[in-house]
């Protein structure tokens, strides 16, 4: 008899799960500290990065070519990063786990051994 009881309740339960009384709770705040930091659109360390290399560009080459070029590398990281914010750091990541083989040319630039 005590069976029958419970497989009423988990028949009720299970019809209660189907309906959409329970909802997705997202909490904004583990959002927030799961995502990389940004500045300006982009993950910091691909900002002072980029601010750095095209400081340097200024001060070796005594001109101000660098300000535009940051300009020009930022909107193209803003582009990229918009979707993944990590995008470069993963790309390097599969590099270093998973490097070209030497026959990639032959196969239309793709690796014929690639693991997935």
């Amino acid at each position: 008899m005590a069976l029958l009881h419970w497989l009423a309740i988990f028949k009720c339960e299970r019809h209660a799960m189907n309906k959409d009384v329970y909802q997705t709770e997202i909490d904004n705040l583990a959002i927030g500290l799961t995502r990389s930091p940004m500045f300006m659109g982009v993950n910091v360390r691909l900002f002072f990065t980029n601010l750095v290399v095209c400081t340097l560009i200024c001060i070796d080459a005594h001109t101000f070519f660098g300000v535009p070029l940051f300009i020009f590398l930022h909107l193209i990281i803003v582009k990229l990063s918009h979707k993944e914010p990590n995008f470069i750091f993963i790309y390097m990541k599969s590099l270093v786990n998973t490097p070209p083989v030497l026959n990639r040319w032959y196969w239309g630039n793709t690796n014929s051994y690639e693991p997935w």
